[in-house]
Formats: C-alpha cells, sequence, structure tokens
C-alpha cells in the first residue's frame, strides 16, 4: 500500500512539474523585448501583407513588404530622417511621409511610443495597452521570451502578427544615392 501511494505521489509531482513549466510567466512592460529582427503578417483595411522588421531602438527601424502588393518596397527610420526606397528609386526626408494610417507608421510610432517608461499599462496575461496621439493599441508578449507577438490598432482597424524572430537585430541605416 505505501509502494502504491509512492509511486502515486511520485506521478502526481511529475504531472505538476510538467503542467507548471509549460505555463508562460507574466512579465512586467520592462521585460518586453523592443530591439529585434522578425517577419510580420500585417492585416489591414487595404490588405494582407507579409514584411520583414528590423527594430534597433527609438526611431531605428526598417521595413520591407516580402510578399504582396507593393512587394519590394522598403522604409527606414532613423535618428536623423526617414527614407524610402522601391526597385531603383530612392527618397530621402527628415520626417515620415507616409500617411498616419498606415500600417508601417503605426508600428513604428506603437513600438517607440511603448518603449518609454510607464507607457504601458498592463491588462494582465501579458498583454498590454497603451496610446499614442490618442490613438489606442494593444500589445501581446510571449511570456517566456518577451518578444512581441501582436500588436492591434483598433482605431484604424490594423492587427500585426510578429513571427520567426531572429538573434539580434541589425542596425537599420541605409546609405541611399537620390535619384
Amino acid at each position: 500500500m505505501r509502494r502504491c501511494l509512492s509511486v502515486c505521489m511520485v506521478i502526481l509531482c511529475l504531472v505538476f512539474l510538467f503542467a507548471c513549466s509549460s505555463t508562460q510567466r507574466e512579465i512586467q512592460a520592462q521585460d518586453i523585448n523592443f530591439t529585434f529582427a522578425c517577419k510580420i503578417d500585417v492585416a489591414s483595411p487595404n490588405g494582407n501583407l507579409v514584411c520583414s522588421f528590423n527594430r534597433a531602438g527609438q526611431k531605428d527601424a526598417a521595413i520591407e513588404i516580402i510578399s504582396g502588393s507593393g512587394k519590394g518596397m522598403k522604409w527606414y527610420w532613423s535618428g536623423d530622417g526617414f527614407t524610402q526606397t522601391y526597385q531603383s528609386l530612392s527618397a530621402k526626408s527628415e520626417n515620415c511621409v507616409l500617411p498616419e494610417c498606415s500600417f508601417a507608421s503605426l508600428l513604428v510610432k506603437a513600438l517607440d511610443c511603448a518603449e518609454k517608461p510607464n507607457a504601458l499599462e498592463s491588462s494582465g496575461g501579458n498583454v498590454f495597452s497603451g496610446s499614442m496621439n490618442g490613438c489606442n493599441f494593444t500589445l501581446t508578449v510571449d511570456g517566456n521570451t518577451g518578444n512581441l507577438q501582436t500588436l492591434s490598432v483598433p482605431d484604424w482597424n490594423v492587427t500585426i502578427k510578429f513571427h520567426d524572430f531572429e538573434e539580434k537585430a541589425l542596425q537599420t541605416n541605409v546609405q541611399t544615392t537620390l535619384y
């Protein structure tokens, strides 16, 4: 009887151990990884796209459309300006010239805003909300890695899913020649 009870206790402990190890931990806003390179799936009123995304810090990001309408279009944000390229054409300006509601502009602005201290409010379960210029957004985060999973901007009907993270983000500065 004791042997049976001991075996049952060991099995119960193992089940409990494995059940606990598969759950994600709840993280704080300061634990979110805001420097990364990955692929993103974009759903917006203008259609669905797959892009590569690289973020090396505040106002330092790059996006390239890799499938869907506009394939090959690239945008670069750096501390000293904004550059957009498509095929052999390139244009640089001091500020982002994309419409405020474009997924690329929303993505970069939301992450720049979210990274600032006290900008996010936890909704529990690794879901955070924030606001940029009166536009609300929600981030979901992987509790095991601190990597972003989704960004939702309901006011503009934009949802972005983050996946296929690379080990380390590269600087996004671009050297361009204007034609």
